[in-house]
């Protein structure tokens, strides 16, 4: 690739990421359902054709930014798994340094509640139009293809392994922690059911992660 030809794809990327920045802003203020090419455009400064050019509806838009976020909670992840130190102060027992871990290092995960807002009135009108629907089944399923090596490798560190097949334990932590952040939702200021989100994702591994013969 030449540096000529280089230059138009970063500009072009560049301008769609300014793009999904201006839609994730106007998202959070006005609700997807709400919102119009236009005012994406005025927030991100572009005029119409920088959005047409770069997506071919609305509905494709928050999917990006549904990947977006996806990749990103991805290498938070990454980073906390990498940073894993299996520690264990005197009088704590083994359960409650896996949960200690989990809790630390995902804590930031459960910070912008308004990310889940989006996310439900966003599933809510996908559950009414089949093809959406079906983009955020696979969306939802590379996510957990992609978390699940990072709770096998974090369980391995404190000497388990999971106990049932990868897409239980998957859908199971993804449940988990979509239940406790729409508690979040309706109660914001409160921060127990973000603690809770956690809390129960290390639950729910760690106990489906049980040796099944009892030991």
């Amino acid at each position: 690739m030449t540096t000529e030809t280089a230059r138009p794809k970063r500009s072009r990327a560049a301008t769609r990421e300014r793009v999904l920045d201006g839609a994730l802003a106007v998202f959070a203020e006005r609700g997807f359902g709400r919102s119009t090419p236009e005012q994406i455009c005025e927030r991100a400064g572009f005029t119409r054709g920088a959005f047409y050019s770069n997506f071919g509806s609305m509905d494709e838009v928050f999917l990006a930014l549904w990947q977006r976020q996806a990749n990103a909670l991805v290498e938070r992840l990454r980073a906390a798994v990498d940073d894993v130190q299996v520690t264990a102060p005197a009088g704590t027992s083994v359960d409650r340094a896996f949960t200690a871990t989990v809790v630390d290092g995902l804590s930031g995960l459960t910070a912008d509640v308004s990310w889940h807002v989006l996310t439900a009135e966003f599933s809510a009108y996908a559950a009414r139009r089949p093809e959406v629907a079906a983009v955020i089944v696979e969306h939802r399923a590379a996510l957990r293809h992609a978390l699940l090596p990072m709770i096998v490798r974090v369980l391995a560190a404190f000497g388990r392994e999971p106990a049932v097949d990868e897409d239980t334990l998957g859908r199971s932590v993804v449940a988990v922690y979509d239940g406790a952040m729409s508690q979040a939702m309706i109660e914001p200021d409160d921060p127990t059911p973000r603690r809770l989100a956690l809390e129960l994702v290390a639950a729910i591994v760690w106990d489906r992660s049980r040796p099944t013969d009892g030991q």
